[in-house]
């Protein structure tokens, strides 16, 4: 009965492990811009085909997740510009929650900071994935990138 119970806590440890690999594939990296002063904040989503990431105003029903950029230690910049994407933006109607705004394969969202002095930009990106059928929780990647 011990050895039974130790292989059916092997297996269910093993299947609770395996879990699907995430969708999406973020990629961070800053610019200094040509005026000396300012520098572009990338964060760049490669999301497997299937999967969607929602634009900053997804619209739908009101409880779908946008994607974010947050700066944690936003008193080390004078100025911090409004994020802004570049990517083929998917406008779709969907049943029961009507016009819904997303990003399938790939998108780049900027933000657009001018620092004190040169640093450390850090903090997150927070966003959700879905597919036809099903969207995964709710998710946070840090970040820090050299200014």
């Amino acid at each position: 009965m011990k050895t039974l119970f130790s292989l059916i806590l092997l297996f269910a440890s093993f299947f609770a492990g395996a879990q699907t690999p995430d969708p999406v594939k973020w990629q961070f990296w800053a610019e200094k811009e040509s005026d000396g002063q300012t520098y572009t904040l990338y964060a760049k989503a490669s999301i497997t085909p299937g999967w969607h990431v929602f634009s900053l105003n997804p619209g739908g029903d009101g409880l779908l997740i946008p994607t974010g950029l947050t700066i944690e230690n936003r008193e080390q910049y004078r100025d911090v510009g409004a994020l802004t994407v570049e990517g083929k933006e998917v406008r779709k109607e969907m049943e029961g929650m009507g016009m819904v705004s997303y990003y399938e394969y790939e998108a780049v969202f900027k933000l657009s900071l001018i620092p004190y002095k040169p640093g450390t930009a850090s903090g997150f990106v927070s966003f959700q994935v879905c597919n036809d059928r099903m969207c995964l929780p709710p998710a946070e990647v840090p970040f820090s990138v050299k200014l």
